[in-house]
C-alpha cells in the first residue's frame, strides 16, 4: 500500500464513534480495513468477538475498550505481523474446557502485542503453536476470588521463539509453558497465584528477572531440561506447602543469582536431575528468611551448589532418606550458621561446614511431624539431641570450603 493511501485508511478509521455512544461491533471495522493498514480507534467501547487473520495494527490509544459480553474468546489472532497496543480488552466467557481468553493467537507468527490491559476473563493471553511473537508490557487482570476456578495468566502451549517480558499478572491461577522451547520469559511481575511460571515439558526456556510474590509456588520445573532461571526475585510462598522453586525429575538447569525469600520451603528437588548424566548448577542464589530453604526429596545425587548465601533461615538443608545431601556436590557457599574462622584473612573457612540432623531426622522422615517443629518440646528434644545424643546423627551436607563473602560470576545462559 503507498503512504497516501495508508494514511487516508488512518484518518478514515479513526472516525469512529466516539466516547459515550452506543457500543460498536469491531470486527465489521477489521474486515474492511485494508491488509497494513493502522486501525486507530476513537475513543469508546467495541464489541467482540474479534479474529485477525491479516497484517493489521490497532491502536486503541488507551481509551478505547473491547468486550466479549462474557462469551467466548474476545481477540483472536491468526496471522502474521499483527499489532495490538493500548487496548483494553474484557469479559471473556467462562467455559473452561473451551479456555475462553481475552487474548488467543493460533498458528500465528511474528506478532505484537503490547501495554494492553486484559481483566475479567478466564484465561489472559493463550498462545497455541504460535511463534516468534512479543508480548510486552501488558497487564493481566484476573476476576475471580477462587483460585480453584480461575484461568492462567498467561498460557503457551507448543509455542516456540515467543518473547513475554515486563507483563503484570495478577490474580490468575498460573502462567504456564508446556510442550515449548526457546521463549523468554523476563522482567514480569506475577503476584497472587498458583504457579508464578510453570513448565511442563517445556525444555530450553529461559526466565530472567521475574518478580514472584504471594504464590503458592514461584517457579516449577516439571520434566523439563536445559532452562535457564536467573535473576529472579521469589518471595512469600503462599501456606504451609509454598516453594520458592521446585523441580520435578529436571535436568541440566542452570539456576543462578535468584533472590528466594520468605518461602515455607525455597527450593523443594525431587528425582532432579532425572538424568543421571546431567547435572544441575545453582549457584549465586540467595536463600534467606526461608522455613527450609533447600529440601531434598532423594539423596540429590548430580546437583552442584557453588557461591550462594543461606543467611536466616530456620533450617538450612533437609533431605529425606539416610544418606542426607551427602551425593550434592557442595562447595564454596556461605552459611550464616558457620561457626568457624578465617585465620588466613582469605575469605574461606579453615574447616569444613557441616550440617547434621538431630531431632532433624524426625520431621523428616515423619513429614506430619513437621506441625511441632519450633514447638517448646520439639526445640527441647532438639537441644538435648545435640547436648547428649543417644544415636550418632545423621550427616546432611559437608561443604569443605565455606566462605565468607562470596562472589558469584555472572550467568551466561547463551540466550
Amino acid at each position: 500500500m503507498r503512504r497516501s493511501a495508508l494514511a487516508a485508511a488512518v484518518i478514515a478509521l479513526s472516525a469512529l464513534p466516539a466516547l459515550g455512544q452506543e457500543a460498536t461491533k469491531l470486527q465489521p471495522l477489521v474486515d474492511a480495513a485494508p491488509e497494513g493498514a493502522i486501525l486507530k480507534l476513537a475513543p469508546g467501547r467495541y464489541l467482540g468477538p474479534v479474529v485477525i487473520a491479516k497484517a493489521l495494527t490497532i491502536d486503541g490509544d488507551n481509551k478505547a475498550s473491547v468486550s466479549g459480553e462474557g462469551v467466548g474468546t474476545v481477540f483472536t489472532l491468526n496471522g502474521r505481523q499483527i499489532t495490538l497496543e493500548r487496548l483494553r480488552i474484557e469479559n471473556s466467557g467462562r467455559r473452561h474446557e473451551n479456555l475462553d481468553a481475552c487474548l488467543r493467537l493460533e498458528n500465528a507468527v511474528s506478532n505484537v502485542v503490547k501495554d494492553n490491559e486484559l481483566r475479567d476473563c478466564l484465561v489472559g493471553i493463550d498462545l497455541r503453536q504460535a511463534d516468534g511473537n512479543v508480548i510486552r508490557r501488558n497487564r493481566v487482570q484476573g476476576a475471580e476470588p477462587d483460585l480453584d476456578i480461575r484461568g492462567d495468566g498467561i498460557r503457551v502451549w507448543r509455542s516456540n521463539g515467543n518473547t513475554i517480558e515486563n507483563n503484570v499478572v495478577v490474580d490468575h491461577r498460573d502462567v504456564l509453558i508446556e510442550y515449548s522451547t526457546g521463549n523468554t520469559f523476563s522482567g514480569n511481575s506475577v503476584t497472587n497465584g498458583r504457579y508464578g511460571t510453570h513448565f511442563m515439558y517445556a525444555s530450553g526456556n529461559v526466565a530472567r528477572g521475574n518478580f514472584y510474590a504471594y504464590n503458592t509456588v514461584g517457579l516449577f520445573s516439571m520434566y523439563s531440561n536445559e532452562l535457564c532461571l536467573i535473576d529472579n526475585r521469589i518471595t512469600y510462598g503462599n501456606g504451609p506447602d509454598g516453594i520458592g522453586i521446585g523441580l520435578k525429575e529436571a535436568s541440566a538447569l542452570r539456576i543462578e543469582n535468584n533472590e528466594i525469600l520468605g518461602n515455607a520451603v525455597g527450593l523443594y528437588l525431587d528425582d532432579s536431575p532425572f538424568d543421571t548424566d546431567k547435572t544441575n548448577l545453582f549457584r549465586g542464589n540467595r536463600f534467606a528468611f526461608n522455613a527450609l530453604a533447600v529440601q531434598f526429596h532423594s539423596n540429590g545425587e548430580g546437583n552442584t551448589f557453588a557461591a550462594n548465601a543461606f543467611l536466616h533461615n530456620y533450617t538450612d538443608v533437609s533431605a529425606r532418606g539416610g544418606d542426607g545431601a551427602t551425593a550434592t556436590q557442595w562447595r564454596g557457599n556461605s552459611w550464616d550458621a558457620y561457626e568457624g574462622f578465617d585465620r588466613q584473612g582469605r575469605g574461606v573457612g579453615d574447616t569444613p561446614f557441616e550440617i547434621y540432623a538431630y531431632a532433624d531426622q524426625l520431621w523428616s522422615d515423619v513429614p506430619m511431624a513437621a506441625f511441632f517443629r519450633g514447638s517448646p518440646v520439639f526445640e527441647s528434644i532438639d537441644f538435648l539431641s545435640r547436648l547428649a545424643p543417644f544415636s550418632k546423627p545423621r550427616l546432611v551436607l559437608r561443604d569443605e570450603a565455606p566462605v565468607l563473602r562470596p562472589d558469584a560470576p555472572p550467568p551466561d545462559c547463551g540466550m
